[in-house]
């Protein structure tokens, strides 16, 4: 018999994934649809995405800071190269050695250093890439209060080869208990969505935050409610909502009451 958690598990990847289960499942048809020719992970963990990635990418190049993921990993995945080291080191030369073989990804996932300034250094050394084909990046935990920092301050809008991002391309979760290594009342999970072309765009970058109002509701009632910085016209219809809530609320006790 089957349990929730196990439902949409697919038996082809089995190994521990820190993806909630849309995550997981938009992943896998993504790459079922994009069948990358070269893909490039930069936070390997315990190989949950990378199982994935190396399943549909004809090859695939892995950045992780553990020495121990190439030996542990390796042998599963021979169509995989291990580059190990801090990834603010190793992506600026790796990024050269692509784009002075004329041979770079058209497939990122960014998952490594979750402090805003790692998010922020790991996306800005992705756009050094000069794209051969149209190349889709992903970073994963756009929920979180500092990798989003870091999403939307990163230079996308210096970058002329970059021609959409949305940060809330996948919704991210609310932890009220914990989960996995998230503490209670932490936000993690969320993709945010990078398109580079090969060709340079024509007029401004706008950064799309599709899920930003749920983003700013959950915050509030989080463990990072202490740097909760709502927009002045976003807290004040946040505001109003409340109020109305509670009238109506209030009317409808008088009703229940009569």
């Amino acid at each position: 018999m089957n349990s929730i958690n196990q439902l949409l598990a697919d038996p082809r990847f089995a190994l521990h994934w820190q993806m909630n289960r849309a995550e997981q499942l938009g992943l896998i048809r993504f790459l079922d649809i994009q069948r990358p020719e070269l893909a490039l992970e930069i936070g390997t963990y315990e190989g949950g995405s990378l199982q994935v990635i190396a399943h549909f990418a004809k090859s695939v190049i892995s950045v992780d800071i553990n020495p121990e993921v190439e030996s542990r990993l390796a042998a599963n995945f021979p169509n995989t190269r291990f580059r190990i080291g801090q990834s603010q080191v190793i992506l600026p030369e790796l990024i050269r050695e692509m784009n002075a073989e004329g041979n770079t990804p058209d497939f990122v996932l960014i998952d490594a250093d979750h402090t805003e300034n790692g998010v922020r250094q790991d996306i800005a050394a992705v756009l050094n890439l000069i794209p051969k084909r149209e190349t889709i990046i992903l970073v994963h935990d756009s929920f979180n209060p500092d990798c989003r920092r870091g999403i939307l301050t990163a230079p996308w809008t210096e970058c002329d080869y970059v021609h959409e991002v949305e940060v809330d391309f996948l919704p991210g979760s609310f932890n009220s208990e914990a989960f996995d290594t998230a503490a209670p009342g932490s936000m993690w999970s969320g993709l945010a969505c990078a398109i580079m072309k090969p060709i340079k765009r024509n007029g401004d970058l706008r950064i799309m935050q599709s899920q930003e109002a749920i983003f700013q509701a959950v915050k509030g009632i989080s463990m990072h409610k202490e740097v909760l910085d709502l927009e002045p016209d976003l807290s004040t219809r946040v505001k109003q909502l409340y109020r109305t809530v509670r009238q109506r609320g209030s009317k409808l006790m008088k009703i229940f009451r009569k």
